[in-house]
Formats: C-alpha cells, sequence, structure tokens
C-alpha cells in the first residue's frame, strides 16, 4: 500500500515528476534504478536467456526512456521483469507502454483517451451480447483468474499522481458544464432506478447511456475545467452501471464497469468520488470471497481521501473496514473499526454531501455495523454482539428511506437473521415477512442470494413452527 512520501527519483534521473509522463519513465523513476544500472541488468538478463548480441549502454536507455525509442525484442520483456521485481509490482510490456494489452486486461496503468477507448470497447461488447441478468452461481469460480492483488497495482498510483492531459481540450470547446448537469442528473435517476427496482431493471439501459456518453466525450472538445468534470460524471455513471452488473449477479463485468469508473474518476481529480468507487469495488471483493482485497480497496480509499472526505465519507469507509476485518476473523480490527466509524460519523459537518455518497446516512451506518455485530456474534460466540446487532438494524429498518427500497430489504433481512440467532424466531418470522413484501418483484441477484441466506438459516430449526414459516416462506417465492 501507499506510503507517506513520494516515490523514489532513480540516481540520474533529475527531471521534475510530470503528470504526463510516459508510463515506462513512470515505473522506471519508482524503481529507483539509474539508467546504466537498468542497461547492465538488460544486459546480464538477455545473456542468461541466450541473447549475447543485446547490450544497451546508458545512452540507449536515456532514449528508451526520455525520447520515446522503442526496443526491439526480447527487450521490453527484460525490462518489465527488471522493473517489477524493483518497484514490487508485477508489470507487464503492456503496463510500460511497450506492447499491446490483453482485450481484457484491466491492470494497466491507464490515461484519459485509454479510458475513453476501453469503455468504448466494453460498452459495445456487452451492447451485442444484449442483457444480462442471470445470476452466476459459481461466482468464486467465475473470478478465480483475476487477481484482485494485481488488479490493485494499476489503481494504487491514483493517491499521489496528478491527473493526466485530457485529449481533446481547446480554448472553446464544444461540451461544457451544462453538459456534465445533465449528465450527473440522469446518473441520478439511473441510481434512483437501481435503488428502488434492483440493478436488473436499468442495467442495458444504463450500458447504452454509458456508451452514447463515452462517444460524445471522445469525439467533443472542451475546456480543460469542463473536461475534467465530464470525465468525473463519466466515472460516476459508470460506476452506477457497475454497481447494478453486481447486482444483477454478473460480477466479473461489474468489477470491469467499476475499475473502468476509477480510472476516469481519478483523471477528473475528485479524489472523494474515486474512494467511493474503490469502496464499490471493496464490497464486491468481499460479496465474492476475497475480504482481504476488499480491505485493501478500503485503505488505498482512505489514504487517497486522507484530506478530502468529509466525516459521512470517512465513517462509512471505517465500518466496510471493519466488516472485512470481521470476515477475516479479526474481532478487535473491527471492532476498532466499527467505534472509529460511529465516532467520525458523529463529527458535526456543515459540507454538502455528493450525491454518490447520498446514502451514507444514519441508516445506512447503522445497517453496516449492525451486520458487522452479528458477524461477530457468530464467530466469537459473544451473544452481546447480537443484541447490540438487533439494536443497531432495528434503527437501520427505522430510519432507512422509503425510496432506498432494495436497502429496506436488506436491513429487514439482516434483522430476522440476528432474531433468528438470538432465538427469537416470532420476531424473525414478523420481520422476514416484511422482508419478503417489500423485494416482492424486485430485479436483484443480491436480495435473492439474502432470501436463500436467510432461509437456510431457519432450516436449521424446522421443529420451530416460526423457524418453518420463514423457510417456507422464502423457498416457494417465485
Amino acid at each position: 500500500m501507499p506510503n507517506d512520501q513520494a516515490p523514489p527519483h532513480s540516481a540520474d534521473d533529475s527531471e521534475p515528476q510530470l503528470s504526463d509522463e510516459s508510463a515506462l519513465r513512470y515505473w522506471f523513476r519508482l524503481s529507483g534504478l539509474s539508467k546504466s544500472a537498468l542497461a547492465r541488468a538488460v544486459t546480464e538478463r538477455a545473456s542468461q536467456r541466450g541473447h549475447p548480441q543485446v547490450r544497451p549502454d546508458g545512452s540507449r536507455v536515456r532514449r528508451w526512456i526520455n525520447d520515446g525509442e522503442r526496443p526491439r525484442d526480447p527487450v521490453p520483456g527484460l525490462i518489465a521483469e527488471i522493473l517489477s521485481e524493483h518497484t514490487g509490482y508485477r508489470l507487464s510490456t503492456a503496463d510500460l507502454g511497450l506492447g499491446p494489452a490483453p482485450g481484457n486486461d484491466k491492470t494497466r496503468y491507464r490515461g484519459p483517451a485509454e479510458v475513453l477507448g476501453d469503455i468504448e470497447r466494453v460498452t459495445r461488447a456487452t451492447l451485442v451480447a444484449g442483457p444480462h441478468c442471470a445470476e452466476q452461481n459459481t461466482y468464486g469460480e467465475t473470478l478465480r483468474f483475476e487477481e484482485p492483488r494485481h488488479m490493485l497495482t494499476a489503481l494504487e498510483t491514483w493517491t499521489w499522481k496528478s491527473p493526466r492531459p485530457l485529449p481533446s481540450v481547446a480554448a472553446k470547446g464544444g461540451l461544457g458544464h451544462v453538459d456534465a448537469e445533465r449528465l450527473s442528473a440522469y446518473t441520478t435517476t439511473l441510481r434512483q432506478m437501481d435503488n428502488q427496482h434492483g440493478g436488473a431493471s436499468m442495467l442495458h439501459m444504463g450500458i447504452g447511456h454509458l456508451a452514447a456518453t463515452n462517444t460524445a466525450i471522445n469525439t467533443g472538445t472542451y475546456t480543460e475545467t469542463a473536461g475534467r468534470a465530464l470525465f468525473r460524471e463519466l466515472g460516476d455513471l459508470a460506476g452506477v452501471v457497475g454497481w447494478a452488473s453486481h447486482d444483477a449477479g454478473n460480477y466479473p463485468q461489474a468489477i470491469t464497469y467499476l475499475t473502468l469508473a476509477v480510472h476516469a474518476a481519478r483523471e477528473s481529480g475528485d479524489l472523494n468520488l474515486t474512494a467511493h468507487l474503490l469502496q464499490c469495488l471493496a464490497r464486491i471483493w468481499g460479496y465474492v470471497g476475497h475480504p482481504q482485497h476488499a480491505r485493501d480497496c478500503i485503505a488505498l480509499a482512505l489514504y487517497g481521501t486522507r484530506n478530502t472526505a468529509n466525516p459521512a465519507l470517512r465513517a462509512g469507509l471505517h465500518a466496510l473496514d471493519a466488516r472485512f476485518a470481521a470476515l477475516l476473523g479479526r474481532s478487535r480490527d473491527a471492532l476498532r473499526a466499527l467505534h472509529l466509524a460511529q465516532e467520525i460519523f458523529a463529527d458535526d459537518s456543515s459540507e454538502p454531501t455528493p450525491a454518490f455518497i447520498s446514502y451514507l446516512d444514519d441508516a445506512e451506518l447503522a445497517s453496516v455495523l449492525g451486520e458487522v455485530l452479528l458477524f461477530l456474534a457468530r464467530t466469537t460466540e459473544a451473544p452481546r454482539h447480537a443484541h447490540n446487532a438487533v439494536e443497531l438494524l432495528s434503527a437501520a429498518v427505522e430510519q432507512r428511506s422509503d425510496y432506498r427500497v432494495r436497502s429496506r430489504v436488506f436491513d429487514a433481512i439482516a434483522l430476522a437473521r440476528a432474531y433468528l440467532f438470538l432465538g427469537e424466531f416470532e420476531a424473525a418470522h414478523t420481520t422476514a415477512e416484511h422482508a419478503a413484501a417489500i423485494g416482492a418483484g424486485m430485479g436483484s441477484a443480491r436480495v435473492n442470494r439474502r432470501y436463500r441466506d436467510l432461509a437456510r438459516e431457519a432450516a436449521d430449526h424446522l421443529s420451530v413452527v416460526s423457524a418453518r414459516q420463514i423457510h417456507d416462506l422464502l423457498t416457494q417465492r417465485k
């Protein structure tokens, strides 16, 4: 994870850090190598691989790094290996700008033009395939080869590296702030549809709008400030599409869109939006069984917004850190993060809340922390955690806004599970009926999975009438 110091400069590279430096120059600088040292390392490795004719000197390396000269094979692969060893990141030739990237590579370091190209490619492929709302029950198998630790490599630099120059800046751009505001309003509408009806209800529509928006930005011109605003809204829209994909059960697609959303947001310069999108990624990694990678995302988001996040955002990030620490069996870390979230959220703040974090209210915090305590009750066998979970989850049920339908279902299901854990079967049954009524007709794979979780837990108590009624109610749903 990033530390508080800027990346080291190489011994003979005295040029200032530039936001538009090449990928090769960036990773070379981060390695701490001198140009002559890299030349020697390439020569030595080439000789070991049967290429004794490859003998670059410092001046040749300087032309690669400063002048953009392209080395011939096998040099790009050797450079990638050497810089990987010296930076601690597994780099490919594509990461260094020395080779093409696979079409499905989510890990390379992107700039604005590349983000636009990737969104165009991904949206086109998704729209051609047609709406995909089916839940993938084998999500663990599906994501096995995505290597989330490697994916984080491409995202970590946002905490210290300035946004890159935009591709189509003009003194009098054709696109302006009015277009960004219109896009923001449409994204808000899609977000509300997702909240009220589930991701499957608006996913294909959202992807189509993302494709059209991306094309407009890619083919248009804009001033510097308008361009950053457009990239901000593009990132927010891609994030909503990614979240809807997650809710519809298409986890690989969700991670693809959210990764692109993070890259777009970082180029807008909006640190808080970037952190919000990282926590969305974290939630998905936790959902599909990678809590450590989820916690890494949260740590990255906290670091990147250490000077910018308002209390609600910081509290929300710490609440999720508590969730993933609990999933990892680190109860002390979980409780520490839980109390920190509550303390920070209580801070008075007059700052306006952006639309993308408007959900971070009292009900959301109570819901997340209540589920943390319920999980700790199961793993530590401490009934006090379950009683505290009931208190928090009850508050979430009472305080949740009516329009956040899916969240209301989650709150009720979690509360029913807490009642089941405590053996309060009648209360669990009443709450389960409430959850089933709220979620009727919702197109959400996540809601369906929570119903199944509750039914499975009720199945352990089929000798109890109320528990059997919960099981029958949820297994007979259509």
